[in-house]
């Protein structure tokens, strides 16, 4: 008996206070998600987890004092949204000593998020017993690849048949009368104060004799700021070409300029008139 009873209290004494039982889903109350499954921009990630290995205060009338906080961050190091933190603060009965408290917490993906291993860091403090635990858990995000360093550029431009269109024309070739599509990103410019950002982009069409068709100095303006530091920003455009326009290989130039960083990048895209 009194071995027993040695056991008993040498299992207590070796119970730490841990963060277990870590979920991490596509939906609130879902599954795990496959290994290499990757969140994109726009998407959330729903976690759950336990906390166990905490001590109760008080003998009969059990209080539980935690508190614990979430914060998830990019390949880099970088905060992927603000912290999350909250108490769990329950009165137990002596025959609860075994449950265990579970948090649940959505975590948005913010826009332009690269492609890499970030990581979501927990912390748990129980403030009877003084004691802290931490986890890490790894997931992947979805997104572009971008290039090293801080030129301006774009990136992925791609003609496409129509406005709503996903995949890129393999031969970017029209017939005189249809719209000319495309989308590409921009990444490289210079963030300032409070990550907000500044870039425009004009566009010109040359025809295949080099003639200028069309010009539009400032097709777009993107301005804003984010919590998490946009690194690439979309861009789109179309062009209406005429029922009377001759056949032939006409090119785009395409414009960027960074407001903030002071940079210009200018790049030639061709497609035919058949």
């Amino acid at each position: 008996m009194l071995c027993w009873l040695f056991l008993a209290v040498s299992s207590a004494a070796l119970a730490e206070l841990a963060i277990v039982q870590p979920v991490v889903a596509q939906y609130d109350g879902g599954p795990s998600v496959a290994s290499g499954f990757g969140f994109r921009s726009g998407e959330s990630i729903f976690l759950s987890f336990d906390i166990s290995g905490f001590k109760p205060e008080g003998d009969e009338d059990l209080k539980l004092k935690l508190s614990w906080t979430c914060q998830a961050y990019d390949a880099a190091g970088v905060p992927l949204v603000e912290m999350q933190k909250g108490d769990v603060n329950v009165d137990l009965a002596p025959e609860d000593k075994k449950w265990r408290p579970k948090v649940r917490v959505e975590l948005p993906i913010p826009e332009a998020v690269p492609t890499g291993t970030a990581e979501i860091r927990l912390t748990a403090a129980d403030r009877v017993a003084g004691t802290k635990a931490t986890l890490t858990i790894p997931f992947q995000t979805r997104g572009l690849t971008l290039p090293p360093g801080d030129k301006l550029q774009q990136l992925r431009f791609r003609f496409l048949r129509t406005e709503d269109s996903n995949e890129a024309l393999s031969v970017a070739a029209y017939r005189a009368g249809d719209s000319v599509w495309a989308r590409f990103e921009m990444a490289g410019y210079k963030l300032g104060d409070g990550n907000t950002y500044e870039v425009g982009y004009g566009i010109e069409v040359f025809r295949p004799n080099g003639e200028s068709l069309f010009r539009q100095e400032e097709a777009a303006n993107e301005k804003g700021k984010s919590f998490y530091p946009r690194r690439y920003l979309p861009g789109a455009m179309s062009i209406q070409m005429s029922k009377d326009i001759s056949p032939g290989e006409y090119t785009i130039v395409l414009r960027i300029r960074d407001g903030i960083g002071k940079q210009e990048s200018e790049s030639k895209h061709t497609f035919r008139v058949e």
